[in-house]
């Protein structure tokens, strides 16, 4: 599908690539075909600079902003219309957040994680299986109920039958050992 969300003046984008990567900015004003001017008056690495329209994403959050509006008037603009916590609410911002975060992360913070997000599967596994244990929800505890039913039914035939043989068994070896013994 083709994206409707234009390069114009107010337009939040992201940055893809170099130096300020995956940070957010609104268009203050555009130069020529090929490049903007880009401002973040709440992100101090993202100061009035010209970026080229290759190197941004425009997103879908619009600012009310005049052309080559000041940097007081864009702030006063994000504010009002609080775009910038929209975009934060989005899964796109959540994912490139997570991202930065586990960059920043340290070795043991790593590990951390690794460690956490294992303990939690085998919590999750532990009360699925038992909770499955009572009441099959499983592709293989329901079908392994389906075909138990019938099986129970044909075991307990068949255990009875050999029962019956061996107690018979024992009875003749016992008649058997009375009759030798007199």
């Amino acid at each position: 599908m083709v994206s409707s969300n234009y390069v114009r003046v107010g337009r939040l984008v992201r940055i893809i690539r170099g130096p300020r990567a995956d940070r957010v900015g609104v268009i203050a004003d555009i130069v020529d075909a090929n490049r903007v001017i880009l401002e973040n008056p709440s992100d101090e690495k993202m100061w009035r600079h010209v970026q080229n329209v290759k190197n941004i994403q425009p997103l879908k959050f619009i600012t009310k902003i005049s052309r080559n509006a000041g940097t007081k008037s864009i702030a006063e603009s994000l504010l009002a219309s609080k775009a910038l916590e929209k975009y934060a609410a989005t899964t796109v911002a959540r994912k490139f957040a997570a991202k930065a975060a586990l960059a920043k992360s340290t070795d043991f913070e790593r590990y951390q994680l690794r460690v956490a997000k294992r303990s939690r599967a085998h919590w999750t596994r532990k009360i699925f299986n038992d909770k499955d244990a009572k009441t099959p929800v499983s592709f293989e505890r329901t079908a392994l109920k389906k075909i138990e039913g019938p099986h129970k039914k044909f075991a307990d035939k068949h255990m009875k039958a050999r029962h019956d043989r061996i107690k018979k068994h024992f009875a003749a070896r016992k008649a058997a050992a009375k009759t030798a013994k007199k």
